[in-house]
C-alpha cells in the first residue's frame, strides 16, 4: 500500500474497508477477489477508483465498468495521470486559441458518461458550435433514446456503471435509426487492445482523457460537418429524383391520354388521325427528353441553381406548344382552354426550356383542379417592358389561409384535394421565374377556381 496526500494504491484489499482519500488505485486483479472489491466500492462511494493493470481485455474493462471504476490505465502506474486527474478535477480548460466554428443547428449530440463532472466539461466545450446536445449519467437510461431519436453524434465513456461504452455502442448498432450514426469514445483507459475494440465496434474516433478541448471540439466539429455534408447531398438526391418525376409527370399522362383516345377509335379513323396523334407523342417523347437533358445538366451544378440560356423567343408559340402537349388531358375532362394574346408576337430573351416548364406545370395544375366540362383561361399581356402571363381556372381551388407559403419547396394541397402530389410544381416554377428577374403570385378560393401571375422582363 502506498499512501499521498491526496490518494492511495493498494495492492491488496485492506484490513478496513474505510478509505480517507480522494482518488484509490487498485494495484491487483480485482477479478479474483470481485466480491471484496464490491464491498470496498460500496463503502466508499465518494472515492474515485481507479484500477492499474496489463490486461485491457474487453472482459476486464466491463467487469470494472460494472464496479463503478471510473478508469484503467496501464502499469507501471505514471504520476502524470494522476495530476491530471486533480487538475481537471478542479478546474476546466479554457479555450484559447479563439477558433471559429460555424454553427451546427441541426445536429444531434448524445453524450453518455456517468461522470457528471466530464459531462458538464464536454457540453461547456461544445456550446459554441450551436448544436443540441442531449446527456445521459445513466447508460441505461440512454437506450429508449438510441430507438426512438436519431442523433448525429455519440460521446461515449467507456466504463460506467450496469453497462459499459463497448456494450452500449453495440446496442446502439442494433437500432434502426442510429444504425449508421458516428461513434466517439472519450475515456481515460488507454491501451492498443481498448482502442481496437472501440474501432471494431465501428467507433469513427477514439479520444483518451484527459482531453485538450480545442482538439476534441476540431475532431467533433469536423465529423458533425461531414454528416451535415452528407445529409445535404441526399437531400438534393431525393430533390433530384422528385423534380424529374414531377416534370415527366404531364407528359407521360399526356401520352397515355392519346394513347387511349387512339384505341377507342375505329381503324377507319384512326387512319385519319394517326399521323396528328403520332407527332404529338413525338414531341411529347422530345420535350421529356430535353427535360431530362436539362435536369441532370443542372443537378451537377452546385445548390441546385438554375443556369439559363436564353434566346429570343415568341412568347405566345411557347404557350401554344404548351397547351397542344396538354390538350389530351384537358379532352379527358371535356376542359376547353381559352387563350388571349395582347402582345402583337413580341419576342421575349428566355430561356425557352425553363419557361415551358413553368407553362406545363402551371396548364396541368389548371387541367387537373379544374371541374369537368370546364373552362380555362389564358391571357398573355405586356405592361411596359414586361411580359405578364396569367393562367385562370375555375374548377374546386384551395384554402391558403391555413398554409405557410404555397411556393416553398415540398408544400402542397394534394391531400386536401385527396389526390397525390410532390409539392415542388409551384416551387419549380418560382425558382424560373425569379432567375429570369421575374415574380410569380397566386389566388384562389375553395369552390370558385385558382389564378395564377408571373412576369418576366423581355
Amino acid at each position: 500500500m502506498l499512501i499521498k496526500e491526496k490518494y492511495v494504491i493498494l495492492d491488496d484489499i485492506p484490513e478496513t474497508l474505510n478509505l480517507n482519500t480522494e482518488l484509490c488505485i487498485l494495484n491487483y486483479n480485482i477479478i479474483p477477489v470481485l466480491e471484496l472489491t464490491i464491498k470496498l466500492i460500496k463503502h466508499n462511494q465518494n472515492v474515485t477508483f481507479w484500477v492499474a493493470t496489463k490486461d485491457f481485455s474487453k472482459e476486464y474493462v466491463q467487469t470494472a465498468s460494472r464496479l463503478g471504476v471510473k478508469n484503467i490505465i496501464p502499469l507501471p502506474i505514471k504520476t502524470e495521470l494522476i495530476d491530471d486527474f486533480f487538475v481537471t478535477k478542479n478546474e476546466f480548460y479554457n479555450d484559447e486559441n479563439g477558433q471559429n466554428f460555424s454553427k451546427l443547428e441541426n445536429s444531434k449530440v448524445l453524450i453518455v458518461d456517468d461522470n457528471e463532472l466530464n459531462v458538464k466539461l464536454l457540453s461547456e466545450v461544445l456550446c459554441d458550435l450551436g448544436i443540441q446536445i442531449t446527456t445521459c449519467l445513466n447508460p441505461m437510461s440512454s437506450l429508449e433514446l438510441i430507438k426512438t431519436e436519431k442523433f448525429d453524434l455519440f460521446l461515449l465513456d467507456i466504463l460506467m456503471p450496469n453497462m459499459s461504452g463497448f456494450e452500449l455502442a453495440e446496442e446502439i448498432k442494433k437500432t434502426n435509426k442510429n444504425l449508421n450514426t458516428p461513434i466517439i469514445f472519450i475515456s481515460a483507459i488507454s491501451g492498443t487492445e481498448n482502442i481496437l475494440n472501440g474501432y471494431n465496434l465501428g467507433a469513427c474516433s477514439y479520444i483518451e482523457k484527459p482531453f485538450h478541448p480545442n482538439i476534441v471540439k476540431s475532431q467533433i466539429y469536423n465529423i458533425l460537418k461531414s454528416e451535415e455534408n452528407k445529409r445535404e447531398i441526399e437531400r438534393e438526391k431525393e430533390h433530384f429524383v422528385a423534380t424529374l418525376t414531377h416534370d415527366l409527370k404531364s407528359p407521360i399522362n399526356a401520352e397515355i391520354s392519346a394513347l387511349k383516345y387512339l384505341l377507342k377509335k375505329n381503324p377507319d379513323e384512326i387512319k385519319t388521325i394517326q399521323n396528328e396523334l403520332l407527332s404529338d407523342l413525338l414531341n411529347s417523347a422530345k420535350y421529356m427528353q430535353l427535360i431530362t437533358d436539362k435536369i441532370l445538366c443542372h443537378y451537377k451544378q452546385k445548390n441546385n441553381k438554375v443556369e439559363l440560356h436564353k434566346e429570343d423567343t415568341e412568347f405566345a408559340k411557347l404557350i401554344i406548344s404548351s397547351i397542344e402537349e396538354t390538350k389530351y388531358l384537358a379532352g379527358e375532362k371535356d376542359i376547353r382552354i381559352c387563350f388571349s394574346d395582347n402582345t402583337d408576337n413580341d419576342t421575349v430573351r428566355v430561356d425557352s426550356i425553363e419557361i415551358k416548364r413553368v407553362l406545363n406545370n402551371l396548364i396541368s395544375n389548371a387541367i387537373e383542379y379544374s371541374n369537368k366540362n370546364g373552362i380555362i383561361d389564358i391571357i398573355l399581356e405586356k405592361e411596359g417592358k414586361n411580359f405578364i402571363f396569367t393562367i385562370q381556372d375555375y374548377g374546386i381551388g384551395i384554402d391558403l389561409s391555413n398554409k405557410g407559403n404555397v411556393f416553398d419547396e415540398y408544400v402542397t394541397f394534394s391531400k386536401q384535394q385527396k389526390r397525390t402530389g410532390f409539392g415542388l410544381g409551384l416551387n419549380i416554377c418560382q425558382k424560373i421565374v425569379e432567375a429570369h428577374n421575374g415574380r410569380i403570385s397566386i389566388s384562389s378560393l375553395p369552390e370558385t377556381g385558382t389564378t395564377i401571375t408571373f412576369s418576366i422582363p423581355e
